[in-house]
C-alpha cells in the first residue's frame, strides 16, 4: 500500500514537502523546504505530521528543499533518521547559516538560532551516489538509493524500494552538463537508467514545463555581453544567487570568463560564508564533473581556487573595490541579504545592471522585477530577449540594524552603567555571604590560633606588633605581644579526585577568545576553529570590530528603480521539452506531478496523457490531499522452510536470484506467516511449468548476450538495435505470444519477449 499526501508544493511553487506512507505503518518525508519569509503559519500541515515521520529525505542544499527542517527538528519533534549526500549537508548548513545571519542584520530573528541548524545536521547519515541503504526500525525491509540529480552539487534522484514496489522521486533534476556538474544520470546518452525506468510509481515537478530554455552558449554571449555593456559605461552589476548551490556554476563560469579575457574590473562573491562556501567546493571535487576531475588531475590545480573573484562577507569590504564591478550577492529573492541592499543602492542608477538567473519564489521581489522585464521585454531579436530599462517605483519595507548615536547612545551608556554597578553590587555581596561561610567552615579557629607558639608567629607571619596592655613600661620592655589584623589562611578544599578546580581561574573572556582575528580574504585566510567562532560572532552583531550598540529601524519608502534589468535563465534545471521527453522513457506505472504552476501542472500532465505508451494513472494533487496510489500485485509473503532453501537451484537474472519451485503452503500453529515446504513427486499432477518471464524486456541487455555470442548489435536509432546490419530489434506495445526464429540464430530470444 502506497499513500502520497502533499504538504507544501503542489498546483504551486512553493517549497517542496511530502509524506510517503508505505505499509501504512513506515512514514518517509520527502524534502523539507521554507522560504526565506520564514512564517510558521506556512508549516501548519508539517507541524501535524513531523512525529510521525520515520525517515527524511533531502534532495539538494537549498532553502526550497530543507528550509524548514532545522526548525522541525528543534519545535515540531521531528527526531527521525535523516538521509542526505555529503555536499547536500555541508552547503545546506552553510545555507541556512547565511539566511540566518541576514535575517539578524535586518531585525530581531528568533524563529531558529544557530545551535538549531547546527543540532539539525549532525544528525543527517550520508550516503554516496548508488549506495543502497537498508533501512531499520519501523522502515525495516525498505531500501533507499541516492542517484546523481545535476542541478546543484549533491542534488539527489531518490529510489525507495519496498518488495515489488519502487518509488522514484525526482525533482529539479538536470540532464544536461554544467561546467562543474555532470547531468542527471536518469537520462544519459539518451537512455534512461536501467535502475530508474518502470517503477510502480514516479513523483516529479513540472515547474518548467511551459519554458523553453535557449543554448547555453547563448546564454552564455548575453550574460558576458550584459556585463561587458554595463562595465564600459561605467556601471556596475549585480547577480543576485542562492549562498551555497547556483552560486558555484556561477563563480566558476565568470572566473573563467575573467581568466580567459584578462578582464579587470573587480569580480566579487558577498555573503556572509563566502569563504566558508568555498573551501567546502575546494574539498568535494569528487562530487563534480568528470570534465573538473580531469582538470584537477593534468594540472594539479583545485578549479575552485579562484585566480579572481574575491570573497567578501561584510557589506563594508565592497568599498576596496571602487568603480565599476560585477559583485555575486545573496540571496537570490531579493527580500532579503547582502543582494537586497545593493539592489536598493545601486537601482536608482541607470548605469549599473541587474541580472537575474532564476525567476525567484513566488511573491518576492525578484519575482516581481521578473514580471516586470517580462512585460517590456517584447524584442525576439536573437535566442534571449535583451536587457530593457527599468523605470519603476515600488513601495518597500526597508529593514535596517543601525549603530545607537546621539541621546539614544547616551541614554543606552546610562542604562548599561546603572546596570553593571547593579551587577557589581549583587557579585561583592554574594562574595561577602561566601567568605562568611567559608570563614565558618574552617577548620581553624581563633581560639586554636591563640594556642600556638606566640613566638613563631611572630617571626613567620607578622612584623606588625603592638603594647601589652597589662605591663607599663616602654615598647621594648615589654614581655608579652600579640598579633594584630589576624590572617587565617584558608584551607584547600579536596574531593575524592584530589584539589578542587576553581573553573573561574581558568577561564578566558569571549574577547581573548576571538583575539587576532581579522578581516578575512578569501586569498590568504584558513580554515579553523577561530574562523567558525568570528562567523558565530559576526552573525549576530553587524559591528562585531568595534561592539557597537546597535538598534532595528524599519518604515515604508517608495524606492525608484531605473536601472537596466535581464533575466538569463541560469538556474540549472530541465525545460519544458526535456521534462516531456524524459519521464515517457522512463514509463512509470504510475506519476504525480508537482511543484508547479497550475498552468505548468495541467500542461505537463496533458502532454503525458497524449501519449500511447504513458501510463494513464497521471495524478495532480492538491496541497493537503491525500492519494491512494497503491498498485494491485498478487503478491505474498511467505517463509520458506530449510529443506526447501537448500534445494533450490538459483539463477542470477540482474539483481535478483531467481529459482522456480512447488511447495505447499500452510499456517503453523504458531505463526500467523504462511510458510511454504517442499511438496513430494507424487502429489505433483505434472513435473513440468509453463515459463514465465520475470522482469521486462531490456534491449541493453539483448544487446551484450548477442554480442557475447559474436552477433553484432549496436543502436543506430532512438529505441531501435541493429543486429548485423540485416534485423532491426524494437520493443513494441502489444504483447506478443510467440515468437519464430531462424535456425541459424543461436539465441533463444523467447526470454526477452513479454507475455
Amino acid at each position: 500500500m502506497i499513500v502520497f499526501t502533499v504538504i507544501s508544493g503542489a498546483k504551486n511553487e512553493d517549497a517542496l514537502c511530502y509524506l510517503l506512507e508505505v505499509d501504512e505503518e513506515v512514514r518517509i518525508m520527502l524534502d523539507c523546504g521554507w522560504n526565506d519569509e520564514f512564517n510558521v503559519e506556512d508549516l501548519k500541515h508539517l507541524r501535524r505530521v513531523a512525529k510521525q515521520v520515520d525517515a527524511l529525505l533531502l534532495s539538494h542544499p537549498d532553502l526550497s528543499h530543507l528550509g524548514a527542517y532545522p526548525y522541525a527538528y528543534g519545535h515540531f519533534g521531528l527526531s527521525c533518521p535523516v538521509y542526505a549526500t555529503v555536499p547536500v549537508v555541508h552547503m545546506g548548513r552553510m545555507c541556512m547559516y547565511d539566511i540566518f545571519q541576514s535575517k539578524v542584520n535586518e531585525a530581531m530573528f528568533d524563529t531558529f538560532a544557530l545551535d538549531n541548524v547546527d543540532a539539525a545536521f549532525e544528525k543527517v547519515n550520508t550516503l554516496k551516489y548508488s549506495q543502497p541503504m537498508v533501512l531499520g526500525g519501523k522502515c525495516k525491509g525498505i531500501t533507499i538509493t541516492a542517484y546523481a540529480a545535476g542541478h546543484t552539487i549533491g542534488g539527489t534522484i531518490w529510489k525507495i524500494k519496498k518488495d515489488t514496489e519502487e518509488i522514484v522521486y525526482a525533482v529539479d533534476y538536470n540532464h544536461k552538463k554544467e561546467r562543474h556538474l555532470d547531468g542527471t544520470v536518469l537520462h544519459i546518452n539518451g537512455v534512461v537508467l536501467d535502475a530508474l525506468s518502470r517503477p510502480s510509481l514516479m513523483i516529479t515537478d513540472a515547474y518548467n514545463s511551459l519554458i523553453i530554455h535557449p543554448a547555453r552558449r547563448s546564454r552564455d554571449t548575453a550574460l558576458f555581453d550584459t556585463i561587458t555593456n554595463t562595465m564600459k559605461n561605467k556601471g556596475s552589476v549585480l547577480l543576485p544567487t542562492d549562498s551555497s548551490a547556483r552560486v558555484l556554476e556561477l563563480a566558476y563560469l565568470l572566473d573563467q570568463h575573467w581568466a580567459y579575457y584578462q578582464v579587470a574590473y573587480p569580480l566579487i562573491l558577498l555573503t556572509h560564508q563566502s569563504y566558508r562556501t568555498i573551501q567546502f567546493a575546494k574539498s568535494m571535487l569528487e562530487w563534480m564533473s568528470d570534465a573538473i576531475n580531469r582538470q584537477f588531475d593534468s594540472k594539479r590545480e583545485n578549479p575552485f581556487e579562484f585566480r579572481y573573484l574575491r570573497l567578501c562577507h561584510r557589506y563594508k569590504e565592497l568599498s576596496k573595490y571602487p568603480g565599476p564591478k560585477v559583485v555575486l550577492a545573496s540571496n537570490s529573492s531579493l527580500d532579503t541579504g547582502y543582494a537586497r541592499d545593493l539592489l536598493l543602492e545601486w537601482g536608482p542608477s541607470e548605469l549599473n545592471a541587474l541580472i537575474l538567473t532564476d525567476r525567484g519564489p513566488p511573491n518576492s521581489l525578484a519575482r516581481k522585477l521578473y514580471n516586470e522585464w517580462d512585460n517590456l521585454s517584447q524584442s525576439n531579436d536573437g535566442p534571449v530577449k535583451p536587457p530593457v530599462n527599468l523605470s519603476l517605483n515600488m513601495n518597500l519595507l526597508i529593514k535596517k540594524k543601525l549603530p545607537l548615536e546621539g541621546t539614544e547612545l547616551s541614554e543606552y551608556k546610562s542604562e548599561l552603567r546603572k546596570k553593571q554597578e547593579r551587577e557589581a553590587a549583587q557579585a561583592a555581596l554574594i562574595a561577602k555571604s561566601l567568605s562568611i561561610i567559608e570563614d565558618d567552615e574552617s577548620d581553624e579557629s581563633e581560639s586554636e590560633i591563640g594556642d600556638t607558639d606566640i613566638e613563631e608567629l611572630l617571626s613567620k607571619h607578622f612584623d606588625l606588633y603592638v603594647r601589652d596592655a597589662t605591663k607599663y613600661g616602654g615598647f621594648f620592655k615589654q614581655t608579652q605581644s600579640y598579633l594584630m589584623f589576624p590572617y587565617v589562611e584558608k584551607r584547600k578544599r579536596y574531593d575524592d579526585y584530589g584539589e578542587i578546580i576553581q573553573v573561574d581561574q581558568f577561564a578566558r573572556g569571549i574577547g581573548d577568545e576571538n583575539a587576532g582575528d581579522g578581516d578575512i580574504n578569501g586569498d590568504k585566510a584558513d580554515m579553523n576553529s577561530d574562523k567558525d567562532e568570528f562567523d558565530r560572532e559576526d552573525s549576530t552583531n553587524a559591528f562585531p570590530e568595534s561592539n557597537v550598540p546597535t538598534k532595528y529601524v524599519s518604515y515604508e519608502q517608495e524606492i525608484e528603480f531605473k536601472c537596466q534589468i535581464r533575466f538569463i535563465d541560469l538556474e540549472g534545471t530541465n525545460d519544458g521539452r526535456s521534462l516531456k521527453t524524459i519521464v515517457p522513457q522512463v514509463q512509470p506505472r504510475k506519476l504525480i506531478v508537482v511543484h508547479a504552476s497550475p498552468e505548468a501542472t495541467n500542461d505537463f500532465a496533458q502532454s503525458c496523457l497524449a501519449i500511447r505508451s504513458m501510463t494513464r494513472d497521471v495524478y495532480t494533487p492538491d496541497v493537503g490531499e491525500v492519494l491512494n496510489v497503491s498498485a494491485a500485485t498478487n503478491f505474498y509473503q511467505v517463509k520458506l522452510t530449510d529443506a526447501l532453501v537448500s534445494s533450490l537451484k538459483l539463477s542470477k537474472l540482474e539483481d535478483y536470484d531467481i529459482a522456480f519451485v512447488n511447495g505447499k503452503i500452510y499456517f503453523p500453529p504458531d505463526s500467523s506467516l504462511p510458510v511454504l515446504d517442499v511438496v513430494p513427486i507424487e502429489e505433483l499432477s505434472s513435473g513440468t511449468h509453463n515459463p514465465v518471464f520475470v522482469g521486462e524486456v531490456k534491449l541493453t541487455e539483448l544487446k551484450r548476450v548477442l554480442q557475447s555470442e559474436g552477433i553484432t548489435a549496436e543502436f543506430k536509432d532512438e529505441g531501435v538495435l541493429v543486429c548485423n546490419e540485416k534485423v532491426a530489434v524494437r520493443k513494441i506495445l502489444f504483447p506478443c505470444d510467440s515468437i519464430h526464429l531462424d535456425p541459424e540464430w543461436a539465441i533463444d530470444l523467447r526470454r526477452f519477449i513479454i507475455r
